[in-house]
């Protein structure tokens, strides 16, 4: 279905910031953080996708969903344009996500555990992306 050489660049990719991000954490960073963002067509394919498995196996059925556990979060998700998923689930105190949405056929997953972690992603059409963070 997807081009073999794109899906092993992006697991190659995963698996570095997975190793970074091991290394950051032994060195007691502040907040560690894996970021994909597909940098063509045929990889915001391979993470839209992803990003709808997601969607279904967690019985997600609009273009947006939150789901916060803890306290004080804060979160701001616009969108316009068809097509659009967004995703943000934050688990601890104190996040503070935004992202918005413009055009069509964006996909973004955010993840924020810990304590503290802010994002701010921006899309405006046809762009995908993966954002994880853990602050302790």
């Amino acid at each position: 279905m997807f081009p073999t050489p794109h899906l092993s660049r992006l697991a190659r990719s995963a698996a570095i910031a997975c190793t970074l991000a091991l290394s950051a954490t032994a060195l007691g960073a502040t907040t560690l953080s894996l970021s994909l963002n597909a940098r063509n067509a045929d990889e915001a394919r391979v993470l839209s996708t992803a990003i709808t498995l997601y969607a279904i196996h967690r019985d997600i059925r609009s273009g947006a969903d939150i789901r916060q556990l803890g306290r004080n979060h804060l979160v701001q998700l616009t969108q316009s344009g068809s097509g659009n998923q967004g995703i943000i689930r934050q688990r601890g105190r104190d996040h503070d996500a935004s992202l918005t949405q413009r055009g069509g056929h964006n996909a973004q997953v955010i993840l924020q555990y810990g304590q503290g972690a802010r994002a701010d992603i921006r899309q405006t059409g046809g762009q995908a992306g993966i954002l994880i963070q853990i602050a302790p």
